[in-house]
């Protein structure tokens, strides 16, 4: 029976780099899917961008990611698939190739998946925002990105022309599994029910050592054991079965209950659950013990997919400024109430212009604001956080000014944060519309030693 292993490097771009080498080392791959786009990645490069135009437009931690596996896995047999491309995948994939020559590897074929970028077009389709019903052309001088979440297919067509590493744009993340299986499997693209399989797989997948224990533990409640030595999750997938595992030796746990919350995570409606390549049903999805760390996945339907595309839309949206100061000891949250009054009073003296402004006290109402509930006890500290968002870098400066003299001529004992570095950065807020996929083209470029 044709068995495929498929390997979770990595979640997000900021993810712990060890796991994948004990995968690519222990794990028996065919597969290394490396997740690191995410709407928080999106709006982050495009800031980078706006600070620097010179700032590459893919994963910065690709070259320190792929640098200690990439021999490895070319020697294994291991193919890599990454949505590291992210706005510059061409760039990506060239880089690729300098890391593989540096590594002392002679032959390698990468493919780069370019398209979905919709940026200079977006303003002229005549589309409104998914979350405020407002018309982006009215955004139009706001505009600095947009991003259609791409399918599987380049992948596969990737695959088929013998790419080693394939680098991608935004891609739906469960796509970055469904590629390499529809390839092995030589699924059809009207085939609902086996890409539903796939999809099952990729979300299970996308978020990787979640499905394994993290993001999961609650001491005494559900204990996860060796929590520091996580390991990323394999998914082994015939074509009459789905096994879900780890790496052997490594902490963590994969079981019904891990395998159960990572399915409905991130989903609205389980019944329907929109990707790129088909609309799955997870409602009929079951998941059964097959062993310690093992768990088999049975059930799901698929649906035809839909006639659109999400596109993210990036608006430049002003400035955020943020600063924080500490008290401790007897009657730090009354110094700190007091510390809230007279920065207010401030900004008004000095005719602070700010769309919004928001003071938190740390560990007692940041999360949950006014339905925090009130604390049974008086806390020996307490942080106050101080945010504003404005329309322009200069007022944002302003809050520095005002905190910074909190120092001298605050409330007794005020603490200031540290560093004292400039805590001012541009917002680009995302927004979603679909667009027509007739409207979205790609491309698959390859480069090779």
């Amino acid at each position: 029976m044709h068995t495929v292993r498929l390997g979770a490097a990595t979640a997000w771009s900021r993810d712990r780099f060890s796991p994948t080498e004990v995968l690519v080392k222990r794990g028996e791959l065919q597969y290394l899917c490396f997740d690191t786009m995410s709407e928080v990645t999106q709006s982050e490069a495009q800031v980078r961008k706006i600070a620097n135009p010179n700032t590459p437009g893919y994963d910065p931690y690709l070259e320190g990611r792929l640098t200690s596996v990439i021999k490895e896995c070319k020697e294994k047999g291991i193919k890599i698939i990454s949505n590291q491309g992210w706005l510059e995948p061409l760039s990506a994939a060239e880089k690729v190739l300098d890391i593989a020559k540096s590594q002392g590897i002679s032959k390698i074929k990468v493919a780069a998946v370019n398209g979905g970028v919709l940026t200079d077009r977006i303003a002229d389709m005549g589309l409104r925002f998914l979350e405020t019903g407002e018309l982006i052309a009215d955004f139009r001088d706001r505009i600095v990105s947009a991003e259609a979440y791409l399918g599987a297919k380049e992948i596969v067509e990737a695959l088929k022309n013998g790419a080693d590493v394939v680098v991608t744009v935004r891609i739906a993340d469960s796509c970055l599994y469904l590629g390499p299986l529809a390839y092995e499997f030589n699924w059809n693209f009207e085939d609902w029910n086996s890409l539903v399989k796939g999809t099952i797989v990729g979300h299970l997948l996308e978020c990787a050592g979640q499905v394994a224990g993290g993001y999961f533990a609650d001491p005494g409640y559900k204990d996860v054991p060796e929590l520091s030595k996580l390991g990323h999750p394999i998914a082994e997938v015939s074509e009459d079965t789905i096994h879900i595992t780890k790496a052997p030796d490594t902490g963590g746990i994969v079981s019904t209950e891990t395998c159960k919350e990572q399915l409905l995570y991130e989903v609205q409606d389980p019944s329907n659950y929109i990707c790129p390549d088909v609309v799955a049903d997870f409602t009929s999805v079951r998941f059964k013990s097959a062993g310690k760390d093992k768990v088999e996945v049975i059930g799901g339907t698929g649906k035809p997919r839909p006639p659109t595309l999400k596109v993210l839309v990036g608006i430049r949206e002003g400035y955020i400024a943020e600063e924080m100061v500490l008290f401790a000891g007897p009657g730090a949250i009354e110094r700190a109430e007091l510390a809230k009054s007279i920065l207010l009073d401030r900004f008004r003296q000095i005719n602070l212009k700010a769309e919004e402004i928001r003071m938190d006290y740390l560990g007692i109402n940041s999360v949950h604001r006014e339905a925090s509930p009130h604390p049974s006890e008086i806390p020996y500290e307490v942080i106050l956080r101080v945010a504003l968002k404005t329309d322009s870098i200069e007022e944002s400066g302003k809050l520095r000014k005002e905190i910074d003299p909190m120092a001298v001529n605050g409330p007794s004992a005020t603490g200031k944060w540290a560093p004292m570095g400039n805590r001012v950065r541009p917002i680009v807020g995302l927004y979603s519309t679909l667009v027509p996929r007739e409207e979205v083209s790609t491309s698959v470029v390859y480069r090779e030693l």
